[in-house]
């Protein structure tokens, strides 16, 4: 299957995002994370994102035909950008076979002093046939990285770097960001990704332009789950 093929099959579709990385998660292991893609399938979603190479591969293994959207997440000392930041983790994401790799896509520095967003060229020239999902946070970013030639824009990013700080606070996902890069490149392909709660949130997100949704927190994260329920029960 090639990638606009890959592409038509996911629109209109739920990606759930398999991951556990607080270190008081109890479900943090790979098996944990098979389990949990399990269920999503039950569920009907159609893939994954996941991260690290020994959870993007456990999950692969067991659902080689369903299509993985892989991150390596790697912390640098003085560095914010950190989901999939170099070719190091291309190199292996692609190597176990990801359909889609997501990297950090905005317009800070990464671990290298380069724009993040600047990665995507050095991978379609060193991996012309990989589909790449840029996480973004601004509508600045979305440019960067449409005309870096990534071939999927997700609003992941929005509230998490001190450009969108803002866009947090409410607490929703950052629907504007999905209408503004809609309204900009009425070609692109969007993930709303982030913040997303309930259906209500889905559907709109929907409306608004995006063209998948990757759901993580609100079905795979039983922690933030409950966290949200007694905070609104103590108010």
């Amino acid at each position: 299957m090639n990638k606009q093929e890959l592409l038509k099959q996911l629109r209109g579709k739920l990606v759930v995002s398999c991951q556990a990385n607080e270190s008081n998660n109890p479900f943090n292991s790979p098996e944990d994370m098979v389990k949990m893609a399990k269920a999503a399938v039950e569920g009907g979603a159609v893939g994954f994102r996941a991260n690290g190479p020994a959870c993007v591969g456990a999950i692969k293994k067991a659902f080689p035909e369903l299509p993985m959207f892989g991150i390596w997440k790697v912390e640098t000392e003085g560095c914010d950008v950190y989901i999939t930041p170099t070719m190091r983790e291309i190199d292996v994401l692609n190597e176990i076979g990801c359909e889609v790799i997501a990297i950090d896509a905005t317009d800070r520095l990464n671990c290298l002093g380069k724009k993040a967003w600047e990665l995507i060229p050095e991978i379609k020239a060193k991996y012309p046939n990989q589909l790449i999902m840029a996480d973004i946070a601004t509508i600045h970013d979305a440019r960067c990285a449409y005309k870096a030639g990534a071939d999927i824009i997700s609003t992941t990013l929005s509230g998490y770097t001190e450009e969108s700080k803002e866009t947090i606070k409410e607490g929703n996902a950052d629907f504007e960001l999905i209408c503004q890069i809609r309204k900009e490149f009425p070609d692109a392909f969007i993930n709303a990704e982030g913040r997303l709660w309930t259906r209500e949130d889905a559907k709109r997100a929907l409306e608004c332009g995006a063209d998948i949704i990757i759901i993580g927190s609100a079905i795979t994260n039983p922690i933030k789950a409950t966290e949200r329920f007694v905070k609104f029960i103590a108010k």
